[in-house]
């Protein structure tokens, strides 16, 4: 196989390393070997954790072979993980020729210093009728940029300081190097005196606003925005009424009704309604300026409205420094609260000494997503908020978990928590981890932060800046990590353990669940999951409700799979008890029949199933079933999703009745590359030592035999290292049969063997696998009933490896 520049014995040893493929993959662009770099770019990007740059090289390999989709969607991928990724952004802008170019113009204008670049991204916004663009560079003692033109007549620069505003007016300098002949260009510098509080830049052309930018305090420690001191006079927090504090900037109909939500739940908030504080941060949009101040006019909320858009931050700070007293909620504009929810976040908030913040569930909440944590859930309707928060309120009554930090959609805070550690600090660029910070320096501090599982929030999530949230976040995250190195740690940690799995299922089961019938598949979480998932994906097409119930040892998880509830209930069957309320549970999801994917089932569940007199459709997914699907009465027909697994079915069993049944399976066409070296594609159903002792035994052969045949690996082995350190072996990492094409295309396979370990039915890659458009080599489970297809080989079942090994290599060479 061709290594591109990379071939002696040595530089191949530890192909896992990442540094190594990227090094290899740089390498073989360099040298124009453009299938090579793909080769390491693909892998590298399939071993993870991939970065943005990953996918810019296998970008850049997939550009150079004419796969220029692929190349596109690669770099979607890397500015998906980065938004701000340079190389990423200045391919899109050359390569792109819809709205994304737009998108990756933007992008570089703030952070590109290569002036060509800058002209490119320049010109196309220039295209779409933007007239002015700026950057600028923040330091503790000044600040730096340029501002390029089009049509003003005058430009200023002003920064905002604690007693007044330094304004300069800046003039065009033609020798400026993004200067041009419709185009005017010059670069400035402000001095920043010393302050304790933030500062703001802005740069406006004939009035109009080009850019604000807010400016965290360049003297080493902010002042606290509460102290002690300050409150001394003032009752304890628990006493006063809390003020909800809501910064406002775009998205007219989640904020109107996010601000119909509160006003609805202040209405029956009995004796010691909260109070509502809108922060108007220079919204764009009139309508909702409009609205905020018909809402002030009446009294109906407290109103803040900022000149310049200061970002939540700033919108957040500012509003602080208005509030005499008492408890804060920081709430998103795109949320929906439901009646109560202050009065019960302060009730948690006040039920231990040492609680700093409380959050409670939501749809879009990360670690307090509802009913898959880390999820983006459906948004429900306000109707549906309300209920969930109601039976929420039962089921969870009294629960407080303990959580690493809240989150700022929805964070209540105590008076004595931010008397303790100031508000948010002003280092963090808008909208990201801030809340995060908060936190952190609260628990710092000997608070607690916890989450209410009694309440739920709505949460659309990602309004105000939409694409940019990646790209803010991954900023905000350096920050974060400077300050508090083990937090991504704990956070990781915290997923695993999952503490909030109890109260999202006593949630999930306490909800009304869904009417219509559903089909339950039974399968497993570690065997055979890709099978029952595949299936699930077959009934949701044809319009069935798929309940997925996956097996771990013997705890049974549930999982609709389309999302909704159920998603956290789990059934146990170690005693009666249990039994009878796994039972009670079956009874709600409707069934009306159930499918085994699985080969090896719970007896107790199979004889639940069966009590319950539902009809049970046995799928043979393996060569062998366990004694809870065979010891089925004989009138239970066993299905088989192909024709050969009908075949094996009807050998294996033949007094069973044999029903087929045949799933679709995705098309596989892969064209042959002209002038290229044609490749064995090998597609292992899952990593094991047999497959990888058999690999490792053709390889060597193969090198032999045909020492110009290369062999790809699709898929992931027990020991990729070794195998790669053939010289004729690539291993591309784990992929999906859904994206098995992209991978083999580029490798021009000429043949392809799969299906050759045990019997494996239903599984959708090897199912693509053996539908592919090439010659294609699998041991034949059909004992001969199925005739192969020309070309196809057809490997007798008992064959032994060697002999397997021999056939195929004789099959490759008579090509």
């Amino acid at each position: 196989m061709d290594l591109g520049t990379v071939s002696d014995t040595r530089a191949r040893v530890g192909f896992c390393s990442h540094v190594m493929l990227e090094r290899m993959a740089a390498q073989a662009l360099k040298a124009q070997n453009f299938l090579a770099a793909f080769k390491y770019a693909d892998r590298r990007c399939r071993i993870g954790p991939s970065a943005a740059h990953c996918f810019v090289l296998r970008a850049e390999a997939n550009w150079k072979l004419e796969r220029r989709e692929e190349a596109l969607a690669d770099l979607a991928e890397a500015l998906l993980i980065d938004p701000s990724d340079l190389a990423a952004n200045r391919r899109m802008l050359a390569w792109a020729n819809d709205d994304r170019r737009q998108t990756a113009a933007v992008n570089l204008i703030g952070r590109d210093s290569n002036k060509a670049v800058l002209r490119a991204a320049i010109e196309e916004l220039r295209r779409t009728g933007d007239r002015h663009w700026a950057a600028c560079s923040v330091f503790d003692n000044h600040v730096t940029g340029w501002v390029a033109w089009t049509t003003a007549n005058t430009i200023e620069v002003s920064l905002a300081i604690e007693n007044g505003t330094l304004t300069s007016v800046l003039e065009p300098n033609p020798f400026h190097p993004l200067a041009g002949m419709e185009v005017h260009a010059t670069a400035f510098l402000v001095r920043r005196p010393p302050s304790r509080t933030p500062q703001t830049l802005t740069l406006t052309c004939d009035g109009e606003i080009v850019q604000v930018r807010r400016l965290a305090p360049n003297l080493a420690t902010p002042p606290d925005i509460r102290t002690d001191t300050d409150r001394s006079v003032a009752p304890r927090s628990g006493a006063l009424a809390s003020t909800v504090i809501v910064p406002v900037y775009r998205d007219v109909q989640a904020t109107l009704d996010c601000f119909n939500s509160l006003i609805k739940a202040r209405a029956l908030a009995g004796r010691h309604p909260f109070r509502i504080l809108a922060v108007d941060d220079a919204t764009p949009e009139p309508e909702l300026r409009r609205y905020l101040n018909e809402l002030a006019a009446t009294k109906t909320i407290d109103h803040l409205v900022n000149g310049t858009n200061l970002g939540f931050v700033g919108a957040i700070n500012r509003a602080l420094e208005n509030i005499p007293a008492g408890d804060v909620v920081l709430l998103n504009s795109d949320t929906i609260v439901p009646p109560g929810f202050v009065e019960r976040l302060a009730t948690v908030a006040h039920s231990a000494p040492d609680i700093g913040t409380v959050t409670p569930l939501s749809n879009n909440g990360d670690i307090f997503s509802f009913p898959t944590p880390n999820d983006l859930n459906p948004m429900q309707s306000y109707e549906n908020i309300l209920e969930i928060d109601r039976v929420a309120s039962i089921a969870n009554a009294g629960d407080v978990i303990d959580v690493p930090s809240g989150i700022g959609f929805c964070l209540y805070i105590t008076h004595d928590c931010l008397a303790a550690i100031g508000g948010l600090s002003e280092n963090f660029e808008r909208g990201y981890l801030e809340d995060v910070d908060l936190c952190l320096r609260a628990r710092a501090k000997g608070f607690r932060n916890v989450c209410a599982p009694s309440i739920y929030v709505g949460h659309h999530g990602s309004k105000s800046f939409r694409h940019e949230k990646r790209s803010l976040v991954l900023r905000n995250l350096e920050i974060l990590d400077r300050r508090f190195p083990d937090y991504r740690r704990e956070c990781r940690a915290f997923e695993v353990a999952d503490p909030l799995r109890p109260a999202r299922a006593r949630l999930d089961h306490a909800l009304t669940w869904p009417p219509q019938p559903s089909v339950l598949i039974l399968g497993n979480r570690r065997r055979l999951a890709a099978v029952a998932e595949e299936r699930a994906r077959h009934l949701r097409e044809r319009g069935e409700r798929a309940v997925l119930l996956l097996r771990e040892r013997d705890v049974v998880h549930l999982k609709v799979a389309d999302g909704s509830s159920p998603q956290a209930v789990q059934l146990g069957f170690g005693t009666e008890a249990a039994i009878a309320e796994a039972a009670g549970i079956i009874a709600r999801l409707h069934p009306d029949r159930v499918e085994i994917i699985e080969p090896n089932p719970l007896p107790q569940l199979i004889e639940l199933m069966r009590k319950l007199c539902l009809p049970i459709n046995p799928w043979l997914t393996a060569g062998d079933l366990g004694k809870a699907v065979t010891s089925l009465p004989d009138e239970t027909p066993f299905f088989a999703s192909s024709k050969t697994a009908k075949a094996f079915a009807q050998t294996r069993w033949p007094n069973r009745k044999i029903v087929l049944q045949d799933w679709p399976t995705r098309p596989l066409t892969l064209a042959p590359i002209r002038g290229a070296s044609q490749s064995l594609a090998i597609v292992p159903s899952a990593p094991s030592p047999a497959s990888f002792r058999l690999i490792r035994r053709l390889a060597e052969r193969l090198r032999q035999r045909e020492p110009s045949r290369s062999i790809i690996i699709a898929g992931a082995t027990c020991d990729d290292d070794c195998l790669m350190s053939y010289g004729n072996v690539f291993i591309t990492g784990s992929v999906a049969a859904d994206e098995i094409h992209d991978v083999l295309a580029p490798h021009n396979p000429g043949w392809l063997l799969t299906d050759f370990e045990e019997p494996a039915f239903g599984h959708p890659l090897l199912e693509t696998a053996r539908r592919a458009s090439i010659p294609v080599a699998y041991r034949d489970w059909s004992a001969g009933s199925v005739k192969p297809r020309k070309g196809d080989l057809a490997i007798p079942a008992d064959a032994d490896d060697q002999g397997l090994i021999d056939t195929v290599i004789a099959w490759v060479g008579r090509a």
